[in-house]
This record gives C-alpha cells, structure tokens and sequence, in this order.
C-alpha cells in the first residue's frame, strides 16, 4: 500500500504536466484550429529560460575549472525567474503566432502544420546554439530530493509542489475561461469565429490571448519537469509533449476539461505500469509504460474517435 501511494503521487505530479501541455494544444486547436506542432520546443526553451535566470553567474574561472563547459545566468531570485521564463515563453508564442500564422488564416489545413514543424526546427537550431547539447540542471529552492512521511509513507516534496501549483494554476484558467469576459470571448472564438467577429469581439487579440496562454502552460510544464529530471537537454527535453500528446486525443481535441482529465490519467497509469508491470515481465517490458499512453489513444480512437470527452460533429449536406 505504501509503494501504491507513492506511485500515486508520482503518476500525479506526471500527469499535472501532461494535463498542461495537452491543454496548451487544444486551447490554440480551439481558437484558431491550428495543432501547434512547436510546442514541445516552447517547453524547452521555457525550462532553459528558467534555468538561465535562476543560475548563479559563473565566472571565467569557474568555466575554465568546468573544462569549458557550463551555463551562467542572472542569479534571479527563483520565483521571479519562474515568472519572467514563463512571461517570456508566452510573448514567444504570440510572436509565432502573429507573425508566421496569422497571415496563413484561410489557407489549407496542411500549411499552418508545416510552418509549425519548421517553426520547431529553428527553435531547436536556436536553442543548441545558445545552450548547447550538454545537459543542465534546473535548480529549486529546496533540496531536490527531500522528502517527508505521512503514515509511512515517503513523499518528495517535487511532486507535490508540482500538484499544487498545476491545480491552482488550472483552476485559475477555468475560472477565467467560464466567468471573464476575455474567457467568454475566447469560447465564442472558438466556437463560430465569423459570429465573433459580427458581435464585436475582437478575435485578433483573442487568438494572441489564446497563444499567450498555451506558451504560458508550456513553460511551466517545461519548469516543472526540469524539477523532476535531474537535467535539460536543449535538444531532446521536447519528448515530454509527444509522450502528452494522447492525452489531447483521448481527452477530446476540443475538450479543455477533457485534455486535463486524459493527462493525469495517463500519467498515474504510466507511473504505476511502470511500478508493477514493468518488473514482472522482465526485460521485455522494460520501457512499456512509454508505449502505455499510446496503446490507449488507439483503443479509445477505434470505441470513441472524438475523444472521451469531445463532441461528434454532425454536418448537414
């Protein structure tokens, strides 16, 4: 029972940063119908952003005892870092979209795909350049591996922050999103964008909004996985949103509500795959929680293609 729980709280916390990045996608999908293939690149340099306002400035000789290697930054303090990394992640996005998307508006489905896998391209060009391939670790406020015990059970205190800052945080956006003007704006975008515009709303700015908030999401799934891993890798940290991606399947495509839902699903079943089923089919199954998620989104496409919680879409010809 004790282990049961402690994956539980892993699966979680892992679950809380599939639940933000699947939400950033479905809320861009929504507004503008555009599947933002650049956002595993926005969690990326959202992580490094952090990393390198939270560092301590190095000097030379620091660097010359590191061999050459290493990565100074502003020494900011950390919870100011965390803000400015993920303000900046999200005027990124808003640049990406108004300058390379918007002009696309009315062109086929396929062309703002591509732009955004290009897009993502030269992010990670850019990233590599600017931090290299070496890996580098994000610090936090407190030990890292500190842990505390309730009934016996140890819990590290990563996840838990992780949970409750994604809880407060996605609370926060559904209390906007259902009460704000700007949130009703934002739901009549996407539901009929010529409506919107006829009754004044200014769809524009929603899209930015829209943009701004998924590069927001991204930059603190981006922060909290650098909390959980031990490093960040400017080429390869973007593997955490493909790993998220059947949650924005099986959660619905269209579905806020669903994509959060499907994400921490899916992170408890691949954390407690990973605890159980792993180790009892030896080497096997040695990486079959990352294939879990996805053997999940094709059972739920062939019962339900729209998604646990999206809407059949019904067309009259």
């Amino acid at each position: 029972m004790t282990d049961f729980v402690q994956l539980l709280v892993s699966g979680l916390a892992l679950g809380s940063v599939y639940a933000l990045v699947a939400l950033g996608f479905v809320v861009i999908y929504r507004a503008s119908e555009v599947f933002n293939f650049a956002h595993g690149e926005l969690l990326t340099f959202g992580a490094l952003m952090m990393i390198y306002l939270s560092s301590a400035p190095i000097d030379e000789s620091d660097l010359f005892a590191l061999g050459g290697s290493g990565s100074g930054g502003l020494g900011l303090p950390w919870g100011l870092a965390a803000l400015l990394a993920i303000a900046v992640t999200g005027l990124l996005a808003v640049v990406i979209e108004r300058v390379a998307l918007r002009p696309l508006v009315g062109r086929p489905v396929f062309v703002p795909i591509i732009i955004t896998l290009f897009i993502g391209f030269i992010l990670r060009t850019i990233m590599v350049l600017v931090w290299g391939t070496g890996s580098l670790p994000l610090e936090t406020p407190y030990d890292a591996m500190a842990t505390f015990t309730i009934s016996g059970v140890n819990i590290d205190y990563t996840s838990v922050w992780v949970i409750l800052f994604s809880g407060v945080v996605l609370g926060l956006f559904f209390l906007l999103l259902r009460f704000s003007k700007l949130g009703i704006a934002m739901r009549a975008t996407s539901s009929d964008q010529e409506t919107a515009l006829g009754l004044g709303i200014p769809v524009g700015k929603v899209f930015g909004v829209t943009w701004f908030v998924a590069g927001a999401f991204a930059a603190m799934a981006g922060i909290f996985v650098g909390m959980r891993e031990p490093s960040i890798e400017a080429a390869t940290a973007s593997y955490i949103a493909l790993r998220a991606f059947p949650a924005v399947i099986v959660g619905g495509l269209e579905s806020p509500t669903g994509a959060v839902l499907a994400g921490l699903l899916l992170g408890v079943l691949e954390v407690l795959t990973q605890g159980y089923v792993n180790d009892s089919f030896g080497e096997m199954s040695k990486n079959f929680h990352a294939v879990l998620p996805y053997l999940v989104m094709i059972l739920v496409l062939v019962v339900r293609p729209y998604g646990l919680f999206g809407q059949r879409k019904v067309e009259r010809l």
